[in-house]
């Protein structure tokens, strides 16, 4: 609310446009009328969706954001790497029953990028340890032996990611996690992988392996 000093329109009284003139005590005033808001109700179908999805990549992805920095990060423009990464899961990782959303682990994404691949990616289980192996040739393609690789698992009974260190390299052709205490037996474990060179600035696309837990 302002007080009105006399000026060459004087003072006034009553509804003019957006606001209200009134007066107390030979005092003029002048307030804004009141805004009215429309009752928006309860979200649309197509919202409530949107709602989910959301939900369901933020809580996923805020444990590995500074993995999705590095997968990301070539990708980058005026956003940042997590929002780049969001981006592009939510309009590609999702399954859906009816109204009800849920990941597709066979189809995020943790990097973008033209990085050479190492292929003949595989993954097993034995005697409670997971091996991860690949290819360590580069055919004289795009990426070096000494490209970090950046394995990611995720055991769905614990909702626990668990990041394969020390990072390999890709002229080591392989790695390995001890499973013994983490996940449920019979359990599918997801895991992805993707490489970046020694300086970071460039990353391979990811690769998605599954085993079951033993």
């Amino acid at each position: 609310m302002g007080i009105i000093n006399q000026g060459i329109n004087g003072s006034f009284r009553g509804k003019a446009g957006s606001v209200i003139g009134s007066g107390w005590k030979k005092i003029d005033y002048i307030k804004g009328r009141p805004r009215r808001y429309k009752n928006k109700g309860n979200p649309s179908a197509a919202q409530s969706l949107q709602q989910k999805k959301f939900t369901l990549l933020n809580q996923f992805f805020k444990p590995v954001s500074h993995i999705l920095t590095i997968g990301f990060g070539s990708a980058l423009q005026k956003s940042t790497a997590r929002n780049a990464a969001f981006r592009y899961n939510y309009d590609h990782a999702f399954l859906f029953a009816g109204e009800e959303p849920s990941l597709n682990y066979s189809a995020l994404k943790f990097s973008h990028g033209s990085l050479f691949p190492p292929g003949q990616e595989k993954a097993v289980m034995l005697n409670g340890e997971i091996k991860i192996t690949w290819n360590t040739k580069t055919y004289g393609l795009s990426g070096g032996l000494d490209d970090e690789v950046h394995i990611i698992l995720y055991i769905p009974s614990i909702d626990q990611f668990v990041l394969v260190r020390p990072t390999a390299l890709r002229y080591s052709g392989e790695a390995s996690f001890a499973m013994e205490n983490f996940g449920e037996k019979g359990e599918l474990i997801h895991l992805w992988m993707f490489l970046c060179d020694s300086q970071r600035k460039r990353v391979s696309p990811t690769v998605y392996l599954a085993v079951q837990h033993d």
